[in-house]
């Protein structure tokens, strides 16, 4: 097994932008972590959960074909990018959203992205606010599938898993140091036992999943979340498993155009209108409802990847929602009521 010393991963983040469009988490000017292309400059260490990187594979606009002069053209666009930083939950988020997006009918959109991209898991020793709860999900605090590499912090060195030949590959041209495979492995578990006893399992969680299949949750809840709701979609935005867009046309002039698809939420007014003009989720608290059971309830066992659900326990729709309706404080509500 290897390890960086981290004094040498500028070094090693310069080699790799060689090949790669490397992303990874860039302290912004305002003081948030974004996933972004590598600078010296901006690029940190120092970092807890940036946005997930999903847009990598599913922008949040994308033009799918233009029609120049009459002639059809589709726009399939991907370079080989290099996400390096993203935690355990964003891994498992990549995995159930491809899942979604080749199950039925492969996107080649979304695919194209996603063939050229290799991805480096930087594993939690912990929580990385109050709203994680991976450990629940299953989805965390360390990627157990689908990485590329997985590092471990381990003080002035990170300890490098190897999750595939092409992950193996990255590791050919920058400088690490050996380590005996039996230590590396004991450091490893060291590591992983540790984080897990930081992250106790939320229980309401499995309770109000219980609750949701046995059709026993209050439906007083979805009201009470219904009338608190601004509609603002945050929580769908900044879900790493959230795949909902919208489809429009936009013609320049005749014969010239484009057809382009951007992101969009359930829990907007218009999302499950019918062209006949009925809405089956016309109250927000309805929407509300459906967002979460979709979540907890109604998921494709192919999809959540061997994780407990369709949410990574991530915490960001409770990080970012302004009236506080992510899917901690939905489950806790559902499960003490």
């Amino acid at each position: 097994m290897k390890t960086l010393a981290k004094k040498n991963i500028i070094e090693a983040m310069t080699i790799w932008t060689q090949k790669y469009d490397v992303l990874c988490p860039t302290q912004t000017a305002p003081g948030d972590c974004i996933f972004d292309t590598f600078r010296e400059k901006t690029f940190t260490l120092d970092y807890k959960k940036p946005l997930s990187p999903k847009a990598m594979f599913f922008p949040h606009s994308e033009i799918t074909f233009k029609v120049e002069n009459n002639k059809y053209r589709e726009v399939v666009s991907s370079k080989k990018t290099l996400l390096f930083g993203i935690r355990a939950c964003d891994m498992m988020g990549i995995l159930q959203a491809t899942s979604f997006m080749s199950r039925d009918q492969k996107d080649v959109y979304y695919s194209a992205k996603r063939n050229m991209a290799m991805t480096i898991v930087m594993a939690c020793p912990g929580p990385q606010n109050e709203t994680c709860f991976c450990t629940t999900t299953h989805s965390g605090p360390f990627a157990r599938k689908g990485f590329d590499l997985q590092f471990y912090d381990i003080g002035d060195t990170f300890l490098i898993e190897i999750g595939t030949p092409g992950g193996e590959a990255l590791l050919s041209a920058i400088p690490l140091t050996d380590i005996d495979d039996t230590h590396a492995e004991q450091q490893i578990a060291k590591f992983q036992k540790k984080a897990l006893r930081h992250l106790p399992e939320v229980k309401s969680v499995v309770k109000a999943m219980k609750k949701l299949k046995d059709d026993k949750a209050d439906e007083k809840i979805w009201d009470s979340f219904g009338q608190k709701c601004i509609t603002c979609g945050g929580c769908a935005f900044v879900c790493p498993t959230c795949t909902c867009f919208n489809v429009y046309d936009h013609q320049f002039s005749p014969g010239n155009g484009l057809r382009a698809r951007t992101w969009d939420a359930c829990l907007y007014g218009g999302f499950a209108k019918e062209a006949s003009g009925h809405n089956p989720r016309a109250s927000q608290a309805l929407r509300l409802k459906r967002r979460h059971e979709h979540k907890l309830l109604h998921f494709n066992e192919t999809d959540v990847q061997g994780s407990l659900c369709g949410c990574v326990g991530c915490g960001r729709c409770s990080d970012y929602c302004p009236v506080h309706i992510g899917t901690l404080e939905v489950v806790k509500t559902i499960a003490e009521s």
